[in-house]
């Protein structure tokens, strides 16, 4: 089998949540950070024949970079990556992988939903970056949503604030931007009282669960 761009793609943005990576016979994909407060989900190009465990999936990706396109066949105990030449990538032991071990749902009816369009998300995190301000805060006062970045334990911080929709609900979601390790796109988002947020991508059937921090009020 060959992986597609976007596939390749797909395990890169797994790689900067979590290193570890079990990859499903099938063709779903997940993956969760080592604090499991993101987990993503996506439905890949590819059906994978066997489970394989990956324990550092940056080096996958970059002995799978030293091809142009290669051929992958896995095994039970590796998988081979042929071009011409042919690398062995030997699979680890799943028990000591960091991975999901059950789905995410998300609570019915959640009470914060939007849309975060491309340009947007960018901007959050490159100003989150310039700033460096750890926190995103989403903020209704009953007529519009605000995102607003900053660092929410100083007052005096230097923050960023746009409008993103309307509501009739006053609330405050608050997120970290360290979690914000999303594959460029529109997303529509959801926000549960159950502290939990939700980014589904509208291009895929891509999804991002995060954790909203305790301190929210929705």
């Amino acid at each position: 089998m060959k992986l597609s761009k976007t596939t390749v793609g797909i395990l890169k943005n797994f790689a900067s949540i979590n290193t570890n990576l079990l990859i499903k016979s099938g063709s779903k994909l997940t993956t969760i950070s080592g604090q499991k407060s993101i987990l993503a989900e996506v439905t890949a190009a590819e059906k994978f024949p066997l489970d394989f465990a990956i324990y550092d999936l940056n080096a996958f990706l970059n002995a799978y970079s030293l091809f142009q396109d290669p051929e992958l066949q896995f095994t039970d105990k590796f998988v081979s990556m042929t071009e011409g030449g042919s690398i062995k990538y030997f699979a680890s032991n799943p028990s000591i992988l960091t991975v999901p071990t059950k789905a995410i749902t998300m609570p019915a009816n959640p009470e914060i939903q939007f849309d975060l369009s491309e340009n947007l998300l960018a901007n959050i995190i490159k100003t989150a970056s310039i700033l460096s301000a750890p926190d995103v805060s989403f903020i209704g006062d009953g007529t519009e949503i605000r995102v607003v970045v900053s660092d929410k334990k100083t007052a005096t911080a230097n923050s960023y604030d746009t409008v993103v929709g309307t509501t009739n609900l006053t609330f405050k979601a608050n997120l970290k931007i360290e979690y914000f390790k999303f594959i460029p796109g529109n997303y529509s988002v959801a926000i549960s009282s159950k502290k939990i947020s939700k980014f589904s991508s509208k291009n895929s059937d891509l999804v991002y669960f995060m954790s909203v921090e305790a301190d929210s009020v929705i």
